[in-house]
């Protein structure tokens, strides 16, 4: 019980003014928008960090496929992409963090949230790797796609545990699952409904730039194959400065688009904690 009640804060003249109470699926994805247009500086201060690192990364690896010779430009290649997933892992850590904060209405910076993420990035990093390795594996044997999609759901919590919690890796998973049972299909659902958005909000702004750059444009190329471009852009097949542009773009849509995952899968997690924990009533009386 002690891994649980990690969460209430030892600062307790802070108070919450959130209402905790169980959340419906219209109450979660609204609240997903209604607290990111809220608290859209503290989310994106998380989030430019992704945005600069990963773009200087990506425009290193430019620069060393343009002017190095082709061995050299596979291990520059190799580390940027390493380094990139270094980012994306924590940066999400802290958006995930800074989401709990922020349905708590509790004050936090950008800082103060990476800095969290990079405290607990090991065992978020594990933790995602031991989901990632399970799904993945289930998934490419084909037959197991259904159990990947079911194991997928159930420990797709695992993110609030480890940052909130300060479960271990495989605990994180374990936490997920006691959340996650009974209710499977509705989190399903929610999980399903909150990664359409963030993917399709994410579409219209990528599709938006694409058909400008076809408009003005002035090399002759199909949608199809502009789109291709776009989505899946090679070096090779355009010229730099409209591969970095195309980059830049691609990469602050990206970082636009972020916090809402995290958001949504906070608002989850405390939906189920109401229902389950009575984690409203531990937090008055702690409180």
């Amino acid at each position: 019980m002690n891994e649980r009640n990690d969460l209430v804060q030892s600062d307790n003249d802070e108070t919450t003014s959130t209402p905790l109470q169980p959340m419906s699926f219209v109450d979660i994805l609204d609240g997903m928008f209604s607290l990111y247009r809220s608290h859209w500086t503290l989310f994106l201060g998380i989030t430019v960090v992704y945005f600069i690192l990963v773009y200087v990364m990506d425009m290193i690896a430019l620069f060393m496929l343009v002017n190095a010779a082709p061995s050299t430009t596979i291990i520059v290649g190799l580390l940027a992409a390493l380094g990139s997933y270094v980012v994306i892992f924590w940066v999400v850590a802290g958006l995930v963090y800074a989401s709990a904060h922020v349905y708590l209405n509790r004050d936090l910076t950008s800082q103060a949230a990476l800095q969290q993420g990079w405290r607990r990035f090991w065992s978020y990093i594990g933790s995602t790797t031991l989901w990632l390795l399970v799904v993945c594996a289930l998934f490419v044997t084909v037959i197991g796609i259904p159990f990947s999609i079911y194991f997928g759901v159930r420990w797709g919590l695992y993110g609030l545990p480890v940052m909130f919690e300060g479960t271990t890796a495989r605990n994180a998973l374990r936490r997920s699952t006691e959340l996650v049972k009974g209710t499977w299909w509705r989190v399903f659902g929610i999980m399903l409904a909150i990664f359409l958005i963030s993917i399709m909000i994410q579409f219209i702004f990528q599709t938006s730039f694409l058909l400008l750059a076809q408009v003005s444009g002035t090399e002759e190329t199909s949608l199809w194959q502009t789109f291709r471009r776009l989505f899946f852009p090679a070096m090779h097949e355009i010229e730099w400065r409209s591969y970095a542009i195309q980059r830049f773009v691609i990469i602050g849509i990206a970082a636009l688009t972020m916090p809402l995952n995290a958001i949504g899968s906070a608002l989850l997690y405390f939906d189920l904690r109401i229902r389950k924990e009575a984690f409203d009533i531990e937090m008055q009386v702690t409180e």
